[in-house]
């Protein structure tokens, strides 16, 4: 997608100077989000997702609620990182803290959630 709209590098795209406030939703505006999901829908969208997810649970919550289809949360990198980096230098419990932030995912509705923790996720889970 970034390589679609000319945001992959520093630069522009058409000649016009590129930044997310080009080709991302307003943050502050869960009634533009909630809209371009109805728009989505209407395009044929089989289910919808959130990225990133923590800062949005109560998109991913609103969504839901609004058109009951499947909805995604999409844990991105960053997210990933704060927990993993938290862990390793501010003696953060990795395990607990992961569980804890995939279940808000839970919690606030999403049938799914990608994540870059997904292996670290099942070996926790599975011990």
């Amino acid at each position: 997608f970034r390589d679609a709209v000319g945001a992959g590098s520093p630069g522009s795209f058409l000649g016009a100077p590129l930044d997310k406030k080009t080709y991302q939703m307003d943050s502050r505006n869960v009634l533009e989000a909630l809209h371009e999901c109805a728009l989505d829908l209407e395009e044929g969208a089989d289910m919808l997702m959130v990225k990133p997810g923590l800062p949005y649970l109560d998109v991913i919550y609103r969504v839901k609620e609004t058109f009951k289809v499947p909805t995604f949360a999409y844990q991105v990198s960053g997210e990933y990182s704060m927990i993993k980096l938290a862990a390793q230098h501010a003696g953060m419990d990795y395990a607990k803290t992961l569980l804890e932030s995939l279940i808000a995912f839970k919690r606030a509705g999403a049938d799914g959630i990608l994540t870059y923790a997904a292996l670290d996720a099942l070996k926790i889970l599975k011990d």
